[in-house]
């Protein structure tokens, strides 16, 4: 018996949880998990607290998607910096014209293994493609483009990933799974994570499912979104489950096309064609210990 488990994960928790895949997976009688940012609970396209406890309530898992969804990994130095810059222009992920993921006001460390300074950000500019990060301060040393890197402090990563459990707890709440944002970590924020929860549902982004065995803080996943796979590649990535065993975890954000409710249902009852079962992290990691 190979006792394959199938999560299916939902970042942000859009209304469309609410609205689209709660009515539809009722009628299959099959979970969700949802990852949450507290503080965008009765927010514009998003479910509100009392929605979420009704989901809760109905069998769905809450996990948590950190304090502010903060971008955990690193960022690269792609231009030369030197002593007396307060700009440093970097790879991506700093979203200069949105106001998530890097958080004006949050402290970085820049190094390039040898020599690292704490900054704090001050301001985001740049475009998508050349981003830059302005800090209060100026640098003291020099870091050259291709081997130094900006990455968040540990007080940045424990605020993100511990600090949340705050606001869950005023919701009451106690997640015991974390997804990290933008699927982004470093080996820090994942030993952070791996302390403080049970689960991680993306320790990695891989088309594979999770062996039996695999630790459930190591679990990696991948996309249903149609931009990400096809149905013959969904199929694939369930024979492959069906036939091994352990866990697989599919993930999309409901709020966008690519992840309409037909391909939501059409996983589920492929899966359960295979003889998978379409469970929660939480239970999948409690049948395998």
């Amino acid at each position: 018996m190979t006792d394959p488990r199938l999560a299916l994960v939902f970042d942000d928790g859009y209304r469309s949880d609410f609205d689209m895949l709660r009515p539809a997976l009722a009628e299959l009688d099959a979970p969700m998990t949802l990852a949450i940012v507290p503080g965008w609970l009765g927010g514009e396209d998003h479910i509100t607290a009392d929605e979420l406890e009704t989901l809760a309530e109905e069998g769905h898992e809450v996990l948590s998607h950190g304090r502010r969804h903060r971008y955990l990994g690193t960022h690269r130095v792609t231009a030369d910096a030197s002593a007396g810059d307060r700009r440093v222009t970097l790879d991506n992920h700093v979203f200069p014209d949105d106001v998530h993921g890097v958080y004006v006001g949050d402290s970085y460390e820049i190094t390039n293994g040898e020599d690292a300074e704490m900054l704090t950000l001050a301001e985001k500019l740049g475009t998508d493609d050349e981003p830059i990060m302005e800090f209060e301060t100026a640098i003291s040393g020099d870091y050259t483009a291709g081997e130094a890197v900006v990455r968040p402090t540990m007080d940045t990563i424990e605020d993100e990933i511990v600090g949340v459990r705050e606001e869950f707890d005023d919701l009451g709440f106690d997640p015991t799974g974390f997804v990290f944002p933008y699927d982004a970590t470093d080996p820090r924020a994942w030993d952070v994570a791996s302390e403080g929860y049970d689960t991680i549902a993306n320790a990695g982004v891989r088309s594979l499912p999770n062996p039996a065995g695999t630790l459930p803080t190591n679990w990696r996943r991948y996309y249903l979104q149609t931009g990400h796979q096809t149905r013959p590649e969904l199929a694939a990535y369930l024979d492959t489950l069906a036939e091994q065993g352990g866990v697989g975890i599919l993930a999309g954000h409901s709020d966008w096309e690519s992840v309409p409710e037909e391909r939501v249902i059409w996983t589920v009852e492929a899966a359960r064609e295979r003889g998978i079962e379409v469970t929660t992290l939480h239970e999948a990691a409690d049948r395998q210990s």
